[in-house]
């Protein structure tokens, strides 16, 4: 007599994994089909009495040696669908056989394995008469670990796998439950309601065993029902490659080119070996983590990330790490908490030298802050005395490693002034809420707001002098179409024309997205300027208003801290990091000269079609490469980069090894967040409250009309100071109290609230919203579709 294998008895029996699973699930409360297991043929009358002649089977092989980490067996045994009643002994029988089948002996043969030895059970599970079937990988098997992917067609699963239906592919990244789905036309289009349940259903399947699954899934109606589970044994995630835009996507949003990619790349391992030099005192042990800081960021789909794991590392190097890294992640605005720093490798003596070394550097960092910035004067002077209209390519590259060289021998000082800024602004926060203060976030937006002569406010203050200036051509100003008109212009309103030409001079590089070598400043075109001088003045009440507040002094009192020690420390660190981000951006500025410059060359010569096209090369492609194949990698580039922008933007990817990019999308739809109510909560950075409409920015280089209404955005960067200085508000999905978002609207004096998710998706151009900067909540009072 046949001993059936069901629910009720299986942990009683050796089985096949695959059968073992299904039962292991169902156990757990997942929706399995009914089915049993066999280890032997059963007779014909003991399969009459449990099979029902109205309904279809699936009869699958459960071999113990199948979906292993070495061998997976992979279409090796026999499976069969859609068996009637009468047929499943056969079957049955039939999958007993295919472990002695010819296919099966090769592979044994193949990978050293005895056939004899295999060992089988057989699954009898009662079909369904599915709507949708297919496949959840719960990370992606090209290896990207937090990428749950879904591949479903019409009907059965068979005509799936065997590549006879079309099917659409989601691609669902986990840390931000956003995902993206591509396909033929014909495919089927999945809810964002059958995504959810089947991401429901992967992350139990991965709690039940413990690892990522490969599920098989049938869609009847609006039941999930899960067909087979197997273990994906390709990756490897013992050292995963961790991407994470939080901070740098205020710097460089959206997607950047390659030359930007390849700069920030450069830059940074620069900065961070200067950091090591500092701290560790000894060229051995820095030469040890050339490959740490060469990888301190990287890009996927064109975005750039930082490389966090770096990071944590380089951080452990410090005293009191373990208390330090939270407030960094605090203040940097890193959501995902997970220290993955890798071992540094010191030994105990060097660790307390660094120590000892990492203290003394503590206490001069403001002095050498101080000395950064009086230096920056001789970094202008050596591009001004080399940087000229006709230089040719061997002087571009020989004034880029002067720059190059003058920056990165003390530019390191940043990272410790921007701890420094970190710690104390911590410090304070904490004292404040051990204090029993109540509204602590908000004490702390007072102590560190008001900073006197704060860098980043100085060229909006001159902007506004500047528009003030403009008034009375105001309408001359709104028609000028073309950099040749505006030049004439100038020429004629002499007065008015030093003045502009000044702000150039001084200020031209500071615009939305300067980081990016891509972008176009006003030093490249001042017609963007003066565009900007219209904008501001349209609203004739608005501009005096702001104008009176920006450039009334400060009374003395104001100035830095307000007498509390934390915040005196944590204001000094503010300014400096700002004097700082200020120079950076006109070394930037240099930068973007210098590669327009070597534009202009390749484009005369024939090597590339325009001078702007030179952002598609990277720095070494420009210095060091072959010309001859400029436009190609050109081509096959601008075609890339199509794809990428379809694409959503990530927070994190988890990559199992190297980060890659995905470079042929056909996209058929963008999941949009799902908001169930009309409140929104995020970190409070600067008080006040506010009631207006809503206006989303995407695109800060060609915004809408901001004047008098709360700015929506995914982030904001240095350049963005003109676009809040009219603005009533604003409300941005990532920052921390130290991001320039933050700063810059303390000292506007407009409310402020960051880290709100989703917030540029959820809020729609026209809801009229209440915006409280010192609770962190944003209420949407009505939506303009309604």
């Amino acid at each position: 007599m046949t001993d059936f294998i069901t629910i009720d008895n299986y942990r009683q029996h050796k089985i096949g994994g695959k059968a073992e699973r299904l039962f292991e699930m169902q156990s757990k409360g997942l929706d399995v089909p009914p089915l049993f297991c066999v280890d032997t043929v059963p007779e014909s009358d003991e399969l009459d009495e449990i099979l029902s002649e109205d309904t279809l089977y699936s009869v699958r092989s459960a071999a113990f040696c199948e979906d292993g980490k070495e061998h997976s067996f992979a279409g090796q045994f026999d499976t069969f669908l859609f068996v009637k009643k009468s047929e499943v002994r056969e079957k049955i029988d039939a999958c007993f056989l295919s472990a002695k089948s010819d296919s099966v002996i090769s592979y044994c043969n193949q990978n050293g394995l005895d056939h004899k030895n295999i060992k089988m059970t057989v699954i009898v599970q009662q079909m369904i008469s599915a709507d949708i079937s297919g496949v959840i990988f719960s990370a992606n098997p090209q290896g990207i670990l937090n990428e749950t992917v879904i591949v479903a067609g019409l009907g059965s699963g068979d005509k799936i796998v065997g590549g006879k239906e079309s099917v659409t592919t989601c691609y669902y990244n986990r840390t931000d439950k956003k995902y993206y789905c591509e396909g033929e036309n014909d495919a089927p289009e999945l809810s964002r309601e059958i995504i959810e349940k089947l991401i429901s259903i992967c992350e139990k399947a991965e709690e039940i065993f413990g690892g990522y699954c490969d599920i098989e899934f049938s869609v009847e109606g609006d039941r999930i029902f899960v067909l087979q589970c197997r273990p994906i044994t390709s990756l490897d995630d013992s050292s995963p490659l961790i991407l994470d835009n939080s901070n740098i996507v205020e710097s460089y949003p959206g997607i950047s080119l390659p030359l930007t990619i390849s700069f920030v790349k450069e830059a940074y391992a620069g900065v961070f070996r200067g950091l090591a030099k500092r701290l560790l005192r000894k060229e051995c042990l820095v030469a040890k983590y050339d490959e740490t800081f060469l990888n301190m960021t990287g890009s996927a789909n064109g975005r750039i990330y930082y490389k966090i794991s770096n990071w944590y590392t380089l951080l452990s190097f410090l005293p009191f790490s373990k208390k330090i890294i939270p407030v960094w992640q605090d203040m940097m605005g890193v959501s995902d908490k997970k220290n993955t720093a890798r071992d540094t490798g010191l030994t105990f003596g060097s660790r307390i030298l660094t120590y000892f070394y990492t203290v003394g550097e503590a206490f001069s960092v403001q002095k050498n802050m101080q000395k950064l910035n009086e230096s920056f004067c001789e970094t202008e002077k050596i591009f001004e005395e080399n940087f000229t209209e006709n230089i040719d390519l061997d002087g571009i590259k020989e004034l880029y490693k002067k720059i190059s060289d003058k920056v990165l021998s003390c530019w390191d000082i940043t990272l410790l002034n921007d701890m420094y800024a970190f710690i104390f602004t911590g410090l304070l926060k904490g004292s404040l809420k051990k204090s029993g203060e109540k509204d602590y976030e908000a004490k702390t937006n007072d102590y560190i707001s008001g900073i006197s002569n704060l860098e980043s406010m100085k060229p909006v203050k001159a902007m506004f002098s500047l528009a003030d200036m403009s008034l009375p051509f105001k309408k001359e100003l709104a028609e000028i179409k073309t950099n040749d008109e505006l030049a004439e212009f100038l020429s004629e309103e002499k007065a008015f024309g030093e003045k502009f030409n000044e702000y150039i001079s001084l200020y031209g590089d500071r615009c939305p997205e300067e980081l990016k070598l891509e972008t176009v400043s006003f030093r490249e075109s001042p017609l963007l300027l003066a565009k900007k001088l219209s904008e501001l003045t349209f609203d004739i009440e608005h501009f005096k208003k702001t104008k009176s507040a920006l450039l009334t002094e400060k009374a003395h009192n104001e100035i830095i801290g307000k007498g509390n020690f934390y915040a005196k420390k944590a204001s000094k660190g503010i300014m400096n990091r700002e004097i700082s981000r200020l120079n950076r951006t006109r070394i930037y500025g240099m930068v973007r000269s210098m590669f327009l410059r070597a534009g202009e060359i390749f484009a005369l010569d024939g090597s590339i079609e325009n001078k702007r096209d030179i952002f598609y090369l990277t720095k070494d492609e420009i210095f060091f490469g072959n010309p001859s194949d400029f436009k190609e990698i050109i081509r096959k580039r601008k075609s890339e980069y199509e794809c990428f922008c379809k694409l959503p933007p990530f927070s994190r990817i988890i990559f199992c090894n190297e980060e890659f990019d995905k470079k042929s999308v056909s996209l058929k739809g963008v999941s949009s967040p799902f908001n169930s109510g009309d409140t929104l909560f995020g970190t409070p950075c600067s008080q006040g409250k506010s009631v207006a409409q809503a206006v989303v920015v995407r695109d800060a280089n060609n915004p809408p009309d901001v004047s008098g209404k709360i700015i929506v955005a995914k982030m904001t960067d240095p350049g963005w100071v003109f676009l809040l200085s009219n603005a009533r508000g604003i409300i941005s999905e990532k920052g921390s109290l130290l991001s320039h978002t933050a700063i810059i609207s303390r000292e506007l004096k407009i409310p402020a609230v960051v880290g709100v998710k989703n917030a540029s998706e959820i809020i729609k151009d026209g809801d009229i919203l209440e915006l409280d900067g010192n609770s962190g909540t944003i209420k949407i009072c009505r939506r303009d579709d309604i």
